[in-house]
């Protein structure tokens, strides 16, 4: 990234007082400084990240809070008893941050060896899953997009363990660090142009999560026809397992009631999609669920058709560099985050995605405007990874209450709103310098 941004403000008219300070971060002794600085700060979070997640369980003395994962083994457990898997989920709807399990029938059929295991033994596997698949993710990430001279390994190890959003899931136990591990392998399928595999990954993703369905706009754009196949029958093999070992009923009940809540309008604080964004603006739905409002619905799905059909709009079937390629599946990521009804502060580990790929299209000299979007990569970088996750860290729900009452309460839920913001600013940046990029044959996108 150091690099990345080097390149953009290092490109300059002669006179900015920026190109002397990106010829500074170019010097041999600066990139020695930095390597020396990362490799510390790797070494450093590699030694706590052992300690925290993998010596400390095995010791039984593990101190996540792991509630997500208590939801998960209620549902392996209901499995096994035949009992209905979203009986806490739909018993606690209120207030917003109260729910349960809330995943596809597969998913919970899936999840069965938890509930036959010894409780310490399964809570102590789970949680080495969650680890092996956040650091796979993220070296996946890194060796696919980052350059081959950047120090892949460190920063690896780095965001493996200190980027707040992905360290969130190995403290509470949280399912999203799977469906992070597939989003990175789609991406390494995209670049790579196996189809097969690219429609496996996001059709497993969307069993976990619904929303990197989306991803076959994609797809489409490029008429790659073999992926949207192996996208639907993974899917529909997904899906009719769960039907099979759980019943039709219980497919219903998540389509008919569970799917419902998940859609309704949400602004609680951890959601930092732009309907939660919207929400917040207005005050609505924010501690506990209100009523939909016809406005904000217009508005939500017109935010979410447009953050979609642009992500579609810019992928073009013609040859274009691995760099640019890695930034239309980057603006699809976003497109995502942006688009869906919620988008959980844990969600947010698909943003590494973006900021590798906008490091390598820095690095490799892809965009016109390199300053603009390293501003605006930063900017994310550091509301989700420092803002965001110090206001959770000091916020509680009485806490919450009071201020609801104060006349802080609507600049309060407007700072709670900035990484849905950046993200919104790098999403608008990045597919204006997409949209610029020349085609094969050396004519601009834009004509």
């Amino acid at each position: 990234m150091v690099e990345g941004l080097a390149i953009a403000v290092g490109a300059k008219k002669p006179g900015n007082g920026f190109r002397g300070w990106g010829e500074g971060l170019r010097s041999p002794t600066m990139r020695w400084r930095v390597l020396l600085l990362l490799r510390v700060a790797a070494i450093a979070s590699g030694v706590a990240g052992f300690l925290d997640f993998v010596v400390a369980p095995l010791q039984g003395r593990f101190a996540g809070e792991f509630e997500d994962y208590q939801d998960y083994l209620t549902a392996a457990q209901a499995v096994t008893r035949h009992t209905d898997i979203y009986g806490a989920f739909l018993n606690h709807v209120q207030p917003i941050p109260v729910q349960g399990f809330d995943y596809p029938p597969v998913v919970a059929w899936v999840l069965q060896p938890l509930a036959g295991a010894p409780s310490t033994i399964a809570a102590t596997v789970w949680l080495l899953v969650l680890l092996a698949s956040t650091v796979a993710g993220t070296a996946i990430i890194a060796f696919e997009l980052l350059p081959a001279t950047w120090p892949r390994l460190e920063l690896t190890v780095v965001f493996s363990l200190v980027y707040a959003p992905v360290t969130y899931n190995l403290w509470h136990g949280q399912m999203s660090a799977v469906v992070y591990l597939f989003l990175a392998l789609a991406l390494r399928s995209w670049l790579r142009g196996k189809q097969f595999s690219l429609g496996v990954y996001i059709g497993i993703a969307a069993l976990i999560k619904l929303a990197p369905v989306l991803l076959i706009v994609l797809l489409l754009r490029r008429r790659w026809w073999v992926a949207c196949g192996s996208l639907a029958v993974t899917l529909a093999l997904g899906t009719g397992v769960g039907v099979l070992a759980l019943g039709i009923g219980t497919l219903g009940e998540y389509v008919t009631r569970v799917v419902p809540v998940l859609g309704q309008q949400n602004g609680w604080i951890y959601n930092q999609s732009a309907a939660g964004a919207a929400s917040r603006l207005v005050s609505h739905s924010v501690l506990a669920f209100q009523p939909s409002s016809t406005v904000m619905t217009v508005v939500i799905v017109a935010i979410a058709v447009v953050a979609i059909g642009v992500a579609a709009w810019i992928v073009r079937p013609a040859e274009v560099s691995r760099d640019v390629r890695g930034g239309q599946f980057a603006l699809a990521i976003l497109a995502i985050l942006l688009a869906g009804s919620v988008t959980w502060f844990w969600h947010l580990g698909a943003l590494l995605i973006v900021m590798a790929s906008v490091a390598a299209l820095i690095a490799g000299r892809e965009v016109h405007r390199p300053r603009g979007i390293a501003i605006a990569g930063w900017a994310v970088l550091l509301t989700t990874g420092v803002a965001a996750p110090l206001f959770i860290a000091f916020t509680s729900m009485p806490g919450l209450i009071a201020l609801s009452h104060s006349r802080w309460w609507w600049p309060a839920l407007q700072l709670v709103s900035a990484p849905a913001l950046a993200m919104a600013a790098l999403f608008v940046v990045l597919a204006v310098e997409l949209r610029r990029q020349p085609r094969a044959d050396g004519s601009s996108c834009n004509g």
